[in-house]
């Protein structure tokens, strides 16, 4: 657990622990009638087997205070399974070893916030089912007059954990602020979310950017009185990734998405999870 910075931090992080669990993520996780695939599409039948980052983060894949895994992935899974007639079976593994854990046939299917890139493509088929961006994070009571990765950036004072995608885009708009005549961007760093969400509660920060569903996880399931400041940017799209040439699944899964996006399911789904701007429906 981080340290905590005061009273209000430890009152975010009690949120952070005890306000998101299993009961209130329920979504529909029994087979909803005759199975739609089975083997050699399938593992074992009558089971998806679903590769789940054991190294993951809120909102997409973690692991709650009773040690359940839960997430936005993790309900969008059982989703999938029962519009295909199966049952979630999660195998938690590394985030480096996803694909070799797919390959090694030990699971059917990733989904674990897994980028759909070029070189990912080579080896796994895709279907994307969310966005993955980044956010900028203001108060609710002061929001500083920020509109977004624009020049009312210039002369606030931001922050960003270090290394991140957040830290670049930020110094990239503060060498245009200046280029442009205005001052700078005031860019500070720190690798605790809960304690940057805090100073910008409190006046200390004016914005804290951040991966965008990390953003709207914080301000809906832990009470944090942040809000987004405009869409988010640099987006790309994550999916479930089968095995290359497992066209049965792959169309299957498609299928099964398209229902849960139908029936309203999908939006619930990521919306209660606060990354409804980062739907694959927007």
């Amino acid at each position: 657990m981080l340290k905590i910075a005061s009273v209000a931090t430890a009152g975010l992080l009690a949120l952070l622990a005890t306000s998101c669990s299993s009961s209130d993520s329920e979504q529909p996780s029994a087979p909803s009638g005759p199975a739609k695939v089975a083997p050699p599409a399938v593992q074992q039948a009558g089971t998806l087997k679903v590769c789940a980052a054991n190294d993951g983060s809120p909102p997409s894949v973690y692991f709650d205070a009773e040690g359940e895994l839960i997430g936005s992935e993790v309900d969008l899974a059982k989703g999938i399974a029962a519009q295909l007639g199966l049952k979630a079976q999660f195998v938690p593994t590394g985030f480096a070893t996803l694909i070799p854990t797919l390959q090694a046939k030990q699971c059917d299917v990733i989904m674990a916030a897994l980028y759909i890139k070029p070189e990912r493509e080579a080896i796994v088929d895709f279907v994307p089912y969310l966005y993955s961006g980044t956010g900028i994070a203001v108060s609710k009571e002061h929001p500083a007059a920020i509109t977004g990765m624009d020049d009312s950036l210039c002369g606030k004072k931001v922050m960003v954990a270090v290394a991140t995608t957040a830290e670049s885009l930020s110094q990239e708009q503060s060498d245009k602020c200046v280029a442009a005549g205005k001052p700078p961007v005031d860019i500070n760093r720190n690798n605790k979310p809960d304690v940057s969400i805090q100073q910008v509660q409190n006046g200390q920060m004016d914005a804290y950017l951040d991966a965008a569903e990390t953003l709207g996880y914080y301000e809906t399931k832990t009470g944090a009185q942040i809000q987004m400041a405009g869409k988010p940017f640099g987006t790309i799209k994550i999916g479930a990734a089968t095995l290359k040439g497992n066209t049965a699944l792959h169309d299957a899964i498609g299928t099964a998405l398209s229902a849960l996006e139908a029936d309203g399911t999908y939006t619930k789904i990521v919306e209660q999870w606060g990354q409804g701007e980062l739907s694959i429906l927007k």
